[in-house]
């Protein structure tokens, strides 16, 4: 499999705001802290495949409820996929297994995108402000990142699990830019594996 990394775009922002919008609705009756659009369709002059990913943090206590409101506007709960605190959802239309890397023909329509709720406060969540932080700060860690993306979309792969290794070691890079200790980076790193 092949997936697609594109040049940034600037209807990436507008498109989160659009998504960010319409999640508020949903989510009009469940207190959230805020909607963050996290990834690297969030990072300015950063290549991405075109999936918008957003982070809905809420607090342990509401997360049924999220979830509920959620499943109820035909988005798909996948669970945690292996990220604790993480639940990740299949925008509405798309089924848990769907294609959601980058590439195939729903991609040529439109962008899209991912929706996770978050645990206030757990690694999930402060591993994507981080890295946000980080490539927004640091523009040679962010070029740096953006070729081993073109690298890996470069390859044929046997499957996205094998794209997600081979950005392991720069995304403990960034980590380790922004204070991450190494044992801090384990379950980051065992999640990747």
């Amino acid at each position: 499999m092949k997936v697609s990394v594109e040049p940034y775009s600037p209807d990436w922002p507008k498109r989160f705001l659009e998504l960010k919008e319409q999640l508020q609705d949903i989510l009009k009756d469940v207190p959230i802290v805020s909607i963050e659009h996290i990834g690297s369709t969030s990072i300015p002059s950063l290549q991405a495949k075109p999936v918008i990913d957003i982070d809905i943090i809420i607090s342990l206590s509401l997360l049924e409820s999220g979830k509920n409101a959620l499943i109820q506007a035909g988005f798909t709960d996948c669970g945690e996929m292996g990220i604790s605190g993480r639940v990740a959802f299949r925008e509405p239309g798309y089924g848990r297994f769907d294609d959601a890397y980058g590439g195939g023909e729903n991609l040529k329509v439109r962008c899209r995108y991912h929706t996770y709720l978050v645990i206030e406060g757990c690694t999930a969540l402060r591993n994507h402000l981080d890295v946000r932080r980080v490539l927004l700060g640091n523009p040679s860690l962010r070029e740096e990142y953006g070729q081993v993306k073109s690298q890996l979309a470069e390859k044929e792969l046997e499957n996205i699990d094998e794209y997600v290794r081979g950005k392991t070691a720069i995304l403990c890079k960034i980590l380790r830019e922004a204070g991450w200790s190494e044992e801090e980076l384990e379950p980051v790193i065992k999640a990747n594996e």
